[in-house]
């Protein structure tokens, strides 16, 4: 992933300059708001690609992301990223000039506009601050300021989450801080229509940038191998449904919970939910597109089982692939995918491979091309 020259001194002042001229930009509908996108590490190329259709996107990190926009309806729909916060930038060298009259001022606006926006079935009960000494003097006296004038309680587990750090360089002029407020009371990666807790489900921003990398369109017939709770064919049905989508998986808790949150999602599109063996079921030989999340080891499956596996959902996914098709398969068994991949019986070729980084485990991406028939 391509980063920003993070030196101050060589680029900063560019950098300020065009960040200011991007967020000076007025329009008849209002002004531009500066938005910090967090993401995962390994998401950020296709947070970029979604956020980029909202506004001019800077780099700050592999996990973060500042946008420039009007459109906050569409920040809080992205897929990509895993919370969105607006940021208000307090020229001060020290967190005492938060307090400073105008800062609370435009700070108290902001949380006024960020409530409205939020749908009254999910509001916002308390303000939480995050900050290293968020327990000093000094952070307690700031939670008291915005909890009085916004009229939300201070607590522990608030979820209008205020987030307040020393201002990047390469954004402010001069010694600055930067309060940032998060714009949705969950994260946008708490999808609201999870509504069954699936062991070993994929992280929805994981998936929806999968999904970008695979590029499915509305001519595609997708097959999700080891759908789990399907949040692969979910997570496509927000973007766009392909012409046909099917999800098999062994068990039939999983296809429930799929079902669950199909119907709770309420995306346009059909999906065949199958409960069955992949490698046995019937399915016609006609998908452009598949996927699979095979068990690993921590959770679902034992890492001796786990080569034959691979081996096997590879070689079923070449029977049931159309000439040209493409296939993701995320897995934490790095090894032995590249030990099945070796294997020229498997029917695919290795296009690329993409790290993903959640909570201490580091999934990885494989993305395959099928090989053109011998006869």
């Amino acid at each position: 992933m391509a980063r920003r020259d993070t030196d101050p001194g060589a680029a900063g002042g560019a950098r300020s300059a065009a960040w200011s001229a991007h967020s000076a930009v007025d329009t008849a509908e209002g002004p531009a708001v500066d938005i910090v996108l967090e993401v995962l590490e390994g998401c950020g190329e296709a947070a970029r690609r979604e956020a980029e259709r909202l506004g001019p996107v800077d780099i700050i990190s592999s996990t973060e992301l500042r946008l420039c926009t009007r459109d906050l309806t569409a920040v809080r729909a992205l897929r990509c990223v895993v919370s969105a916060y607006e940021s208000v930038i307090a020229p001060t060298r020290r967190p005492t000039g938060i307090l400073e009259t105008s800062v609370m001022q435009d700070l108290t606006a902001r949380i006024r506009g960020i409530r409205r926006a939020t749908p009254r079935t999910t509001p916002f009960t308390g303000i939480r601050i995050a900050a290293a000494g968020a327990g000093t003097p000094v952070m307690r006296r700031i939670a008291e300021e915005l909890s009085e004038r916004s009229g939300l309680p201070a607590t522990e587990d608030g979820n209008l989450l205020v987030r307040i750090r020393r201002a990047d360089p390469g954004i402010a002029r001069e010694a600055s801080w930067e309060v940032l407020l998060r714009t949705t009371p969950r994260p946008l990666s708490a999808r609201a229509w999870r509504v069954v807790d699936y062991p070993g489900a994929v992280n929805a921003t994981i998936a929806a940038s999968i999904l970008d990398l695979l590029d499915i369109g509305a001519d595609d017939e997708v097959l999700d191998m080891t759908c789990g709770s399907g949040t692969f064919l979910v997570e496509q049905l927000a973007v766009t449904a392909p012409a046909r989508a099917v999800g098999v998986d062994l068990s039939e808790v999983a296809i429930d919970a799929a079902r669950a949150h199909q119907r709770a999602a309420r995306h346009k599109g059909r999906v065949e939910w199958v409960v069955g063996d992949v490698l046995t079921t019937p399915l016609d030989p006609v998908f452009t597109r598949i996927l699979s999340n095979p068990p690993w080891g921590e959770l679902h499956g034992e890492h001796a089982e786990n080569l034959a596996l691979h081996g096997a959902l590879l070689r079923r996914a070449a029977e049931l692939a159309a000439p040209g098709a493409r296939m993701g398969v995320l897995t934490h068994e790095i090894r032995r995918m590249h030990t099945v991949l070796e294997d020229p019986e498997c029917g695919w070729s290795l296009m690329d491979e993409h790290r993903f980084f959640q909570k201490g485990h580091h999934p990885r991406l494989f993305r395959l091309r099928r090989r053109a028939s011998r006869g």
